[in-house]
């Protein structure tokens, strides 16, 4: 991208209030108190509990633009559109529940109704799907167009860049700076889609300039595809980002309604993707569609507008990366570290909010390798979503249903066989794809879909299996 002094001085100016919010507010944060660490003493208010989670379930932004670019409308039918239904459910049926149950993440949820082993297996399952490597290596790339540096440094600056205030301030830092990034994602988008609209003329004149797969809802991909996404947005149900705000939320009310508000602020922000993404493709061949949303924004931004969109760029894929790798470090201190004091001496002279600082420095390492190992995004998500969403949705969505239960070594079954069949298809997929006689047509299944099968079947088991017992006279 082609920058001048005025596009420098507001991404700086970004940068600078991002740090000083974070900073400040982990200034404020020093005593030990694990639940004002983890979760702002539970005294979110609606405002920033809507801006917080906006902004942190909307962080692959380039992938975004890279899934439109390649697939025209079928990006909104899979990265958007499951997302609401699933969120609305989330808000109705769930949001309140989490809030009255006073459990601090998923694993202690998990732990409370099956036990040590369950929930310690679930952590790492949690783990899988909050460690940040997509929107480290986003970040990343925008680093690396902004400043020349390669990959891997950028990669490197980008993280520490968005989680150093972390380390003291937790979740008040993570708030406060997400509440800011909200303003900047919807102004910087806004201006990217007034511009294009001024540059390239409205959206009929470069409707008919696009491929007729970009027009299609489905774009050719085949069913199981599309099907696989909508089950991945179950993931919502299991995200441990959203348990941890409606944790958060000053009272039940506040969470159930919250996420409602977020999802139709979540409609407006992926017109405004879909829109620019839809216009990059019309005018633009790329060989990197990861970056559709940069190149449109400097062939149509003026100077200090393309500076803005830069930092709105900077600041969704920020948001998400430092809210998903705070969640990461209490999984790794809160539900991996801890339990382990009376096994390693070593860790016992730690307290919980000590031990989460740990994590977040071993959950930026993990990130960060994971970026530069697997560069796309895309790919990223739905990797690691398709092995870990099979083990954790049903023994998670269980727990709110005091009808249905299972034991704890069923839900360790489920858990451990589940998402080790998603795994295991996962890598025999991929040999599928490069040896053309290995598997055949067998593994061109998408891997949650067995994953999800075994999962539903087990429960299914295990519930018949318990009832039995409960109602053997």
């Amino acid at each position: 991208m082609d920058f001048t002094a005025y596009d420098y001085a507001a991404v700086i100016a970004y940068f600078a209030s991002v740090l000083f919010l974070g900073f400040y507010f982990g200034r404020k944060e020093k005593s030990e108190n694990f639940i004002e660490y983890l979760l702002a003493g539970r005294k979110l208010t609606l405002p920033l509990f809507v801006g917080t989670l906006v902004a942190t379930w909307y962080g692959n932004i380039l992938g975004a633009g890279e899934f439109v670019y390649r697939s025209g409308l079928l990006a909104w039918v899979c990265f958007a559109f499951p997302y609401y239904i699933a969120a609305v459910v989330f808000a109705l049926f769930f949001a309140k529940k989490i809030r009255a149950s006073e459990y601090e993440t998923i694993p202690e949820q998990i732990k409370a109704n099956y036990g040590k082993a369950a929930g310690f297996v679930s952590s790492f399952i949690v783990l899988i799907i909050t460690l940040p490597a997509a929107y480290a290596l986003s970040l990343g790339a925008m680093i690396q167009i902004f400043g020349g540096w390669s990959q891997t440094t950028s990669i490197l600056a980008g993280a520490v860049l968005s989680l150093i205030y972390l380390y003291f301030g937790g979740f008040k830092s993570d708030v406060a700076t997400n509440a800011l990034q909200f303003v900047f994602m919807y102004v910087g988008f806004g201006l990217l889609v007034y511009f294009s609209i001024k540059t390239y003329g409205g959206i009929g004149e470069i409707w008919r300039d696009l491929p007729p797969s970009h027009r299609s809802p489905t774009g050719g991909a085949g069913w199981q595809y599309i099907l696989a996404w909508f089950i991945v947005a179950t993931q919502t149900f299991v995200d441990p980002g959203f348990h941890q705000r409606c944790a958060a939320a000053k009272t039940p009310e506040i969470a159930r309604r919250g996420i409602l508000i977020s999802a139709a602020l979540w409609t407006i922000f992926d017109a405004m993707t879909l829109t620019a993404g839809l216009y990059a493709k019309a005018r633009f061949n790329l060989s990197n569609p990861l970056m559709a949303f940069p190149v449109l924004g400097n062939a149509t931004l003026p100077p200090f507008f393309k500076g803005i969109f830069v930092s709105a760029l900077l600041a969704t894929i920020m948001s998400t990366l430092d809210s998903y790798a705070f969640i990461s470090a209490a999984t790794i201190g809160r539900d991996i570290l801890s339990p382990l004091k009376t096994k390693i001496k070593a860790l016992g002279k730690f307290s919980e909010k000590k031990l989460v600082q740990i994590g977040l420095l071993i959950a930026s390492f993990l990130s960060v390798g994971l970026a530069i190992a697997l560069p796309s995004a895309i790919d990223l998500i739905y990797k690691t979503s398709s092995i870990a969403i099979p083990g954790l949705l049903g023994p998670t969505a269980l727990t709110y249903f005091d009808n249905y239960k299972i034991s704890g070594k069923a839900a360790l079954t489920v858990m451990l066989v589940s998402s080790g069949v998603s795994a295991l298809w996962t890598l025999f997929k991929s040999l599928a794809e490069s040896v053309p006689l290995f598997g055949g047509p067998f593994f061109a299944v998408e891997p949650m879909i067995p994953g999800i099968v075994v999962s539903l079947a087990l429960i299914f088991i295990f519930v018949k299996r318990e009832k039995a017992i409960y109602e053997r006279p």
